[in-house]
């Protein structure tokens, strides 16, 4: 497995999940072992982007629309397109490494930005981040949770009013409006 002493900048995202940002690469190492939390991202789109994964080691489960894909390093990239529900699961017991990218490349500092956001504060994969907070980060991310009946209009509709409106009134905000302020952080 890839060591996370190899890389200068990275995030926790969950017992034993780390994030590393690598330029215009975002690099995925989740362990799943015993005691790690499992990877899983639930269906979702974007509306700005295209996203491109690749499979260094071990297996994903991507699924695409209602296409279903098992991800392996001999699979080659496996590309996601926007406006296109989408969702992510490691396997249990088997360590993955992927990277993703975004299709146009310009738009992979927000994707960053989005990353950062999210994980600042513990508790984002597993859903304790809280609701109004995580709508905010999707908000200003580009991201659209799908429902159970996918209607994107709905979707775009109900995170712009909780994610644009209701949480800011509320005083929610992002830590970092730019990858500056994170760099002042540093």
């Amino acid at each position: 497995m890839t060591d996370s002493a190899d890389f200068s900048d990275s995030a926790t995202i969950g017992k034993g999940i780390t994030m590393f940002f690598e330029d215009d690469l975002k690099r995925l190492v989740s362990r799943e072992g015993a005691d790690d939390e499992h990877f899983f991202v639930a269906p979702h789109w974007h509306e700005e982007h295209d996203e491109i994964m690749s499979i260094l080691e071990g297996k994903l489960k991507i699924t695409v629309g209602s296409e279903v894909r098992i991800c392996t390093p001999e699979t080659g990239d496996c590309f996601i397109p926007r406006r296109v529900p989408h969702s992510l699961e490691a396997f249990k017991f088997v360590p993955v490494v992927f990277t993703e990218r975004t299709n146009p490349s310009r738009l992979s500092k927000n994707k960053e930005l989005f990353f950062r956001n999210l994980f600042v504060t513990p508790g984002a994969l597993t859903g304790s981040l809280g609701f109004l907070q995580t709508m905010l980060v999707f908000y200003h991310g580009d991201l659209y949770p799908t429902f159970p009946i996918h209607l994107a209009w709905l979707e775009k509709a109900f995170v712009t009013f909780i994610g644009g409106y209701v949480a800011p009134l509320l005083g929610h905000r992002v830590a970092y409006k730019s990858l500056e302020d994170v760099k002042k952080l540093r």
